[in-house]
């Protein structure tokens, strides 16, 4: 409440009333039940992403999961479509959050971008069994970073991001970064190797999407960005009175970010071509870059 009365007389309003803030609270949670009840048969998804914050959501106790979804529509519009308590961030936590979707509606998306926390590829696998899943490139770095010595990183770092970036083809990426796994092994760096061998498939996905996209949606980059801005927020509340609270405001914060932010999409009609036989033919992705380059 107090935040809402600051916010009144930045904006020029002047001293605001108790009872106007306590509406204006009360109106925010309103609003976020509504976003949590709305129908979604109408949001036709190209690429889901699926991330999580950990938040001081009660008066006492750990920090628990708050997971968040928001993806692109196939009219290139930005949609938040999901925040929900999420606990331990567990496989069941993201089924829920999944089954909910599909219950208000939801298709399913095309491409569903997250990281490897544990149980989240196997959930997205299991709700959608047949969008491609794109493993977050960034989160992938950090966990391959982490095993290497600071002298390598920097090194490693610029080859994988150009194994990656310069890639012609879903095949193409996967020589490169075989080659990049095969060097690690050579030079002792056993468990780095292990760690970009692991779930590779998954981290090339995206390459089988049009050339003008492929960079923004291979990572979760744009919704963790946006929780960042829910930790600066909300950091200096120290712990929440409750559930509701928490969530209504990560909601808001969110559900602003994405209303400002400039990170939609625009498809062309050899785009749209192209998401459509991913989407109903399953052509070969190799055969797709061919005729992306060639257009």
């Amino acid at each position: 409440m107090r935040d809402v009365e600051s916010l009144c007389e930045e904006a020029g309003l002047g001293k605001t009333s108790k009872s106007t803030v306590s509406r204006v609270c009360a109106e925010l949670g309103e609003r976020f039940e509504a976003f949590c009840r709305r129908s979604l048969y109408d949001v036709n998804l190209v690429v889901l992403f699926l991330d999580a914050i950990y938040l001081p959501v009660r008066p006492s106790g750990p920090k628990e999961g708050v997971i968040c979804a928001w993806g692109i529509t196939e009219n290139g519009e930005r949609a938040l479509v999901s925040v929900k308590l999420g606990m331990r961030e567990t496989k069941e936590d993201w089924l829920e959050l999944g089954r909910d979707l599909i219950a208000r509606g939801l298709p399913a998306p095309r491409l569903v971008v997250a990281d490897g926390a544990a149980g989240l590829p196997s959930a997205i696998e299991e709700i959608w069994p047949r969008a491609d899943r794109q493993h977050c490139a960034v989160h992938r770095l950090r966990n391959l970073l982490a095993k290497l010595p600071k002298s390598e990183q920097d090194r490693i770092r610029f080859n994988y991001w150009a194994a990656l970036t310069d890639a012609t083809s879903v095949k193409d990426a996967k020589l490169r970064l075989k080659v990049l796994i095969s060097e690690l092994e050579h030079a002792g760096y056993d468990s780095a190797a292990r760690c970009l061998a692991d779930d590779l498939d998954a981290l090339v996905v995206h390459l089988r999407y049009p050339l003008r996209h492929r960079e923004r949606w291979r990572s979760t980059n744009l919704l963790e960005r946006s929780l960042g801005e829910v930790r600066r927020r909300t950091k200096v509340m120290g712990r929440f009175p409750g559930e509701t609270s928490c969530l209504s405001l990560v909601w808001a914060v969110l559900d602003l970010f994405f209303s400002h932010a400039s990170n939609g999409a625009t498809f062309t009609d050899v785009d749209r071509q192209h998401l459509y036989r991913i989407k109903y033919q399953q052509a070969d992705p190799d055969t797709l870059d061919e005729e992306v380059t060639a257009a």
